[in-house]
């Protein structure tokens, strides 16, 4: 393939691998975010930001390269503490939840990465008539019954905060805290059937009534969880709380799971990519296996096509990949990972949380084995 045939990407271009050919990374001539991070440490933030742009005349190239060195500067400086710090179940971080709303909430899904494999069987809420509950519902009002398996980027948002704050109590409050959670984000918190309010509440509803089942091989072993993240789930309406209140308790056997499977993350990248769920998607998977590894890990498009909650083509979830990476390596600037025609090549990378301000919480060791 020769590289006059491929389009320019904004920091990124056609490099000649040994192995794989030619492939998209970042300008050599380009400072990656987590060199510009070195640089920081050696030089401080104004010899960085003079070096940053020396020799370079655009204005727009100039000011990309500055906001590059400010963003890096921002995460050094500013380490998280511990109410900065969000949580994802280890299992959640490799496999990931639709991001579009399935065609139908009778759908089951399942996601799958290396040994192990994610399926999510949506749950029913009965909404009809009380009189008619007295007979054995039709085909129809069952499959009206099924409120679907969560999606999109709310559902991620949720799953967050319930992990993060479950971590602290099973019992996790809805209304103030998830207003507040959502504010923190950046979301509007409205009420009524077009605010923001109802699609969280819909996402908490099919979270709640959703059955997660975590199956994995540990050699000829086959091991099957039936796993309900929520226990049990309150919701009211209010005037004072944005519309809406309630709490949602998580099982108590995700919750001991949890403790033993958590992955720290930084609740200001969260935030950045709050909008993204592609983006979020490849923040958590990053930031669970590079801390951990000890050489290179290479995943085809091929295996990240089974990960992640998107119905593309592995040609299309490259080119989408290609192009959020970018967003995702300002939010977590020494990842240190390759895009190649074939995928993704990880190297081993500092965490996207220091090791020094995680207390009271184990760090999962990730199995890298396909």
């Amino acid at each position: 393939m020769g590289s006059s045939a491929q389009p320019e990407r904004d920091g990124w271009e056609l490099q000649r691998d040994a192995d794989e050919g030619w492939a998209y990374a970042p300008r050599m001539e380009d400072n990656h975010l987590s060199e510009i991070g070195s640089q920081l440490d050696l030089l401080g933030l104004e010899e960085t930001r003079r070096m940053a742009v020396a020799g370079v005349s655009k204005p727009r190239e100039r000011l990309r390269k500055l906001d590059q060195v400010e963003a890096t500067h921002e995460l050094l400086s500013a380490l998280p503490a511990a109410e900065d710090l969000s949580f994802l179940h280890s299992g959640l971080c490799q496999t990931c939840l639709p991001h579009s709303r399935p065609a139908k909430n009778t759908a089951i899904w399942r996601r799958h990465s290396g040994r192990f494999t994610l399926i999510v069987t949506p749950g029913l809420i009965d909404s009809s008539a009380l009189e008619t509950r007295v007979r054995q519902p039709t085909e129809a009002e069952t499959d009206a019954m099924y409120v679907g398996v969560p999606y999109g980027t709310k559902a991620r948002l949720i799953l967050i905060h319930l992990q993060t704050e479950g971590l602290k109590n099973r019992i996790v409050p809805l209304g103030a805290s998830l207003s507040a959670f959502m504010r923190s984000l950046g979301v509007n918190v409205q009420g009524g059937q077009r605010g923001s309010i109802a699609p969280f509440r819909e996402q908490c509803l099919r979270i709640a009534c959703a059955n997660f089942k975590l199956q994995w091989s540990e050699g000829s072993r086959l091991v099957v969880s039936d796993t309900k993240i929520v226990d049990g789930l309150e919701l009211w309406g209010t005037k004072g709380q944005g519309g809406w209140a309630g709490s949602i308790e998580l099982s108590s056997k995700f919750h001991e799971h949890l403790r033993e499977h958590a992955v720290p993350l930084d609740k200001q990248a969260i935030s950045k990519l709050s909008r993204n769920s592609l983006g979020l998607d490849l923040y958590t998977l990053l930031a669970y296996p590079l801390p951990r590894l000890s050489a290179p890990l290479h995943l085809r498009w091929s295996q990240l096509a089974s990960q992640f909650g998107a119905d593309d083509t592995t040609k299309e979830l490259g080119r989408r990949i290609r192009d959020t990476l970018p967003q995702v390596l300002d939010v977590y600037p020494w990842a240190k990972v390759e895009v190649v025609s074939s995928g993704l090549n990880l190297h081993p990378s500092r965490p996207a949380v220091p090791k020094t301000v995680i207390n009271g919480f184990r760090l999962v060791e990730a199995d890298t084995r396909g």
